[in-house]
């Protein structure tokens, strides 16, 4: 049985940069596939080895900033041999950009268990530094969109 990680990526307090914890809870409401976890990093750098190991696969879901149009969802899937990618697309995240440190290390030390597959979902929010609960209603929007994307890439 394949074993399936989400993170969900973010901080509640901080408005759009908690979609990936609000994502991430609503695919609790989802029939998911047997060994498939959901896991939350709410404050980055956070025992990142921990919620990787054991896992064939990630899903990260994160805020970005700055890339593209507000609302827009982009999915990066990436392989063993696409570490610069990796790189790349991690330094546009909000909190997941503290993953990459963690993901060099594949097949570079004596840690096992790192995935070999890492899917990043990247959402483009509105606003950085606000400090409140919930979402703007541009991002509140997107998220069944992106639970939906998810759910493709579990079935």
């Amino acid at each position: 049985m394949k074993k399936i990680r989400i993170i969900g990526c973010g901080n509640l307090l901080a408005y759009d940069e908690g979609v990936g914890i609000h994502v991430a809870r609503r695919l609790q409401n989802e029939i998911l596939p047997e060994g498939t976890e959901i896991r939350e990093l709410r404050v980055p750098g956070r025992a990142l080895e921990e919620l990787l190991v054991g896992s064939d696969k990630a899903i990260i879901i994160d805020a970005c900033a700055g890339q593209e149009q507000v609302g827009t969802i982009s999915r990066y899937a990436l392989q063993d041999d696409e570490d610069s990618k990796l790189k790349e697309v991690l330094n546009n995240t909000i909190h997941a950009y503290h993953f990459y440190p963690v993901l060099e290390k594949r097949g570079k030390t004596i840690m096992e268990g790192l995935p070999k597959e890492i899917v990043v979902i990247c959402i483009e929010i509105e606003e950085r530094d606000r400090f409140c609960i919930g979402l703007s209603q541009n991002i509140f929007a997107i998220v069944d969109d992106v639970v939906q994307m998810i759910m493709q890439e579990l079935y």
